[in-house]
C-alpha cells in the first residue's frame, strides 16, 4: 500500500493493531478508541502527540472501512468526534472472495499454483522450457 501521509498511516496502524488481529481471533466487533490508539501511534512514532482530528478521520473514513472490509456501527464520544474519548465500534465483515487476493486469504499461495500451467503448454512444457533456458545460460 502506497503511503500518501500520516492519515494513510493512522490507517494502515489501526488495521494492523485491531482489525487483523481481531479478524484472526474469530471476532465480529472490534471497538477502537482514539486515546489508547493515539498513544500507541506515538509511543511507535507514526504520529507526533495530540493528532485526534487526524487519527478520528482516518478511523471514520470510508476508505478505512472498505479497505478492512469493516462497518463502522458506532461512535461513542463528544459531538465534536474528534477527540482522544471518541470510541468506534465496527462489524468485521467477511473476507470477500474477490479481495482476498489482495492479502486477506492465507491461501493465496496454494490459489496461485498451476497459474503458470497454460504458459508454459505453450511453450512445451515445464521442463522443456527450463533445460532450453539452462543450455542458453552462457552464451
Amino acid at each position: 500500500m502506497a503511503d500518501y501521509g500520516s492519515t494513510d498511516r493512522v490507517r494502515r496502524s489501526a488495521a494492523q493493531q485491531y482489525i487483523e488481529p481481531a479478524r484472526s481471533r474469530g471476532e465480529t466487533i472490534v471497538k477502537i478508541n482514539s486515546g489508547t490508539f493515539g498513544k500507541a501511534l506515538v509511543k511507535h512514532k507514526v504520529l507526533p502527540p495530540n493528532r485526534f482530528p487526524i487519527i478520528c478521520n482516518a478511523l471514520r473514513s470510508n476508505k478505512f472501512q472498505k479497505d478492512n472490509q469493516v462497518t463502522l456501527l458506532d461512535v461513542q464520544g463528544p459531538p465534536s468526534g474528534k477527540s482522544s474519548t471518541v470510541t468506534y465500534v465496527y462489524r468485521i465483515e467477511p473476507i470477500r472472495s474477490s479481495e482476498k487476493a489482495h492479502g486477506g486469504d492465507d491461501n493465496f499461495f496454494m490459489r496461485m499454483r498451476g497459474i503458470l500451467k497454460r504458459s508454459y503448454k505453450k511453450l512445451g512444457g515445464a521442463e522443456s522450457f527450463h533445460n532450453s533456458e539452462r543450455e542458453g545460460w552462457d552464451r
